[in-house]
């Protein structure tokens, strides 16, 4: 008899179990809706962003030993389809635990963690017969012996969203897959920061952070820090409702990728939702971390120092500008807000708004509109920031995009 267990809320926690007929196929479980499948066809990628050095394989794992998310069977079609119309890999999807038995799970180029929840290589219930509960933990070791030396050998691991909610007691896994799921904080829109525009993984957001609503996780203490693996997205440090979360390092990570022993790892919180998976440009943020799993896809995997990941630029800030045809100073103030982060720049007592904001790591770009002598001219601002300092460029244009001037500026922290 085929079983799926799964966890919903209403009035508190409700533990369901659902028996489905012998007659009942997997397949038919995990059935999308074809206006759905529409909305995935729509949003996937035309191509992947490397080209595959062999034909590849990965394994889309869902089990679920604690929480079931309802977005798993649209998750999985989305990967499916996603391997299929980018010629990137093939995908099997399984929620049969002895796929990680070492013959099996060989097959495979890597694994992806679909919102996978709890002790998965384990039965529920557990058997009360000594013998067969001794039987099933010596089952799960030689499990977890599979994953970590599949892994380690050279391998791909990649997980989404509650990836993190899987195993979090099991030391391997968690230095695997980064991070140990601590509460989710956040279910509503949310400002994104890219920590590194140019990253493989990050070109498709084009250099500009973004907002999205999905269930937005923060992790355990001593998971998910920057000094341990290369993160790629961030809940923006700007944004308001940062408060909400615990970490006292204030480090909320979204996505990031790592080395393990010759293997890869991707992971990436978002996925919550269904609509994650019809989403273009997740969509192709996935792609470039499944390829990198994988090993398709060459991308840096070191660090990022701690200035590199956090920095707060909120408050006042002292800037000299030197044009060519002069010099001038100004003020900068930048403030909190719902989506993000906002700023004014203040010259002679009058304030302007900073439009096109954008803040990635530590590079921060902003557009500032004057009329001058009857004419509207913009000024592009590109700055860098190395702890309360800052040093950039600016270039003026016409409003028929004509360049006017440029000049240079440094900026300080008003103390």
């Amino acid at each position: 008899m085929n079983h799926v267990c799964i966890r919903s809320f209403f009035g508190g926690a409700v533990a369901l179990l659902l028996f489905f007929s012998a007659g009942v196929g997997f397949a038919q479980l995990f059935e999308v809706k074809p206006a759905v499948v529409e909305k995935i066809e729509k949003a996937l990628p035309k191509s992947s962003p490397a080209k595959p050095k062999k034909p590849r394989k990965v394994l889309i794992f869902s089990k679920t030993s604690g929480f079931r998310h309802g977005s798993i069977p649209v998750g999985a079609k989305s990967i499916v389809m996603l391997g299929e119309k980018t010629g990137a890999f093939e995908a099997v999807h399984s929620e049969d635990d002895s796929m990680f038995e070492p013959e099996s799970l060989n097959q495979f180029d890597a694994v992806i963690m679909l919102n996978t929840t709890g002790k998965l290589f384990l039965p529920k219930p557990m058997p009360k017969d000594p013998a067969e509960k001794a039987k099933a933990l010596e089952r799960e070791k030689r499990l977890k012996k599979s994953l970590v030396d599949f892994v380690r050998g050279g391998k791909g691991l990649a997980g989404t969203h509650s990836a993190t909610d899987t195993y979090k007691d099991w030391k391997e896994y968690c230095d695997m897959m980064g991070g140990a799921f601590d509460g989710h904080p956040w279910h509503e829109p949310v400002p994104i920061r890219l920590l590194d525009a140019s990253h493989p993984l990050n070109k498709v957001f084009k250099g500009e952070g973004f907002t999205i609503t999905d269930e937005i996780y923060q992790f355990r203490e001593d998971t998910a820090n920057p000094s341990d693996r290369r993160l790629l997205l961030t809940l923006d440090p700007g944004f308001k409702k940062l408060n909400k979360g615990k970490r006292k390092d204030g480090n909320y990570p979204i996505s990031w990728i790592d080395k393990y022993g010759e293997g890869r790892i991707f992971y990436c919180s978002l996925g919550h939702r269904d609509e994650i998976y019809y989403n273009p440009v997740i969509l192709e943020h996935y792609l470039a971390g499944f390829q990198y799993a994988i090993g398709d896809l060459d991308a840096d995997a070191t660090p990022l120092s701690a200035s590199d990941s956090v920095i707060d630029i909120t408050g006042k800030w002292d800037v000299a500008v030197e044009m060519q045809q002069g010099g001038n100073e100004v003020v900068w103030e930048f403030k909190k807000t719902d989506d993000g982060i906002s700023g004014v720049s203040i010259s002679n007592g009058e304030r302007r708004d900073l439009t096109n904001l954008s803040l990635n790591g530590k590079e921060l770009a902003f557009d500032i509109t004057v009329d001058y002598q009857g004419m509207s001219i913009t000024i592009e601002v590109e700055a860098k920031f190395e702890n309360d300092k800052a040093e950039g460029t600016l270039t003026v244009f016409s409003d028929a995009g004509e360049e006017l001037a440029n000049g240079t500026l440094s900026a300080t922290k008003s103390k």
